[in-house]
C-alpha cells in the first residue's frame, strides 16, 4: 500500500476512460462513505475534499485520487476509471498493475521486496579419522620405600647479635671495710647518679646493693 508521501508523488492526469461511469461510480461510493472515512481519503491524497467534488461535475480522475479512494474505501480502482464493470476490492496486486500501466518504474521498484540471496553452497564434510587410543603403559614395579632418615639432634640457635641474655647476677660480697654511714649514702647515691647515666656496670652493681638491702 502506498504511503502519502508517495502518493502525492503521482501525476494530476486524467486516467478516466469513460467519464460518466467514473462521475456516477465516485458518486456512489464517496456518498456511502462515512466523514472520517472522507477525511482518510483526502488526508492521504494530500488534496481538498472539493477536489472530489470536482469528479463529480467532470469526470476527471487522477490516479492520486484513484489510488487513494481505492485504498481506503476498498474499491477497484479500475471501477473507478470505467475499465472494469464489478466494484470488486483494492489488492496489492491491482495497485502494481495500474503503476505499472502509467509508467512508474522508479515507484514500482521502492514497493519491489528484496531480492533474496542465493543460498551458499554447503561445504563438502569430510570425516576425520578417528584417533587411535594410546597405548596403556605396563604396570611398573613397585619400588621398595626408603627409610627415613633419622631426626638430627636439634642444636639450640645461637642468640642473634646485639641480643644480650639476662642472668641472675650474683651478689659481690662486701668486704668487712668500716665506712661511715655518711660515705655509704653518698656511694649508694653516685651509684644511683651511674645508673641513670648508662655507665657500665654500675646496673648490677646498683642490684647486687638492692639485693643485699632487701635480703
Amino acid at each position: 500500500m502506498l504511503t502519502t508521501p508517495q502518493i502525492k508523488s503521482l501525476k494530476q492526469v486524467n486516467i478516466s476512460v469513460d467519464a460518466e461511469k467514473t462521475k456516477e461510480r465516485v458518486v456512489q461510493v464517496w456518498k456511502s462513505a462515512k466523514n472520517a472515512v472522507k477525511n482518510d481519503v483526502v488526508a492521504l491524497a494530500g488534496c481538498a475534499k472539493n477536489t472530489v467534488y470536482r469528479v463529480f461535475d467532470t469526470g476527471s480522475l487522477s490516479i492520486k485520487l484513484a489510488i487513494a479512494i481505492g485504498q481506503v474505501l476498498d474499491v477497484n480502482p479500475y471501477y473507478l476509471t470505467g475499465e472494469a464493470d464489478e466494484q470488486g476490492n483494492f489488492s496489492e496486486a491491482l495497485l502494481l498493475q495500474i503503476l505499472e500501466q502509467h509508467g512508474y518504474k522508479k515507484l514500482l521498484a521502492e514497493l519491489a521486496p528484496p531480492a533474496e540471496e542465493a543460498p551458499k553452497p554447503k561445504r563438502k564434510y569430510t570425516r576425520k579419522p578417528k584417533a587411535e587410543p594410546a597405548p596403556v603403559p605396563e604396570a611398573e614395579e613397585e619400588a621398595a620405600p626408603e627409610p627415613e632418615p633419622e631426626p638430627e639432634p636439634e642444636i639450640a640457635a645461637e642468640p642473634e647479635p646485639g641480643v644480650v641474655l639476662e642472668r641472675a647476677v650474683a651478689p659481690t660480697p662486701t668486704p668487712d671495710i668500716d665506712i661511715p654511714e655518711e660515705d655509704l649514702q653518698a656511694l649508694l647515691h653516685s651509684l644511683v647518679i651511674l645508673d641513670r647515666a648508662g655507665i657500665a656496670g654500675a646496673q648490677e652493681k646498683l642490684a647486687a646493693v638492692k639485693g643485699i638491702l632487701v635480703s
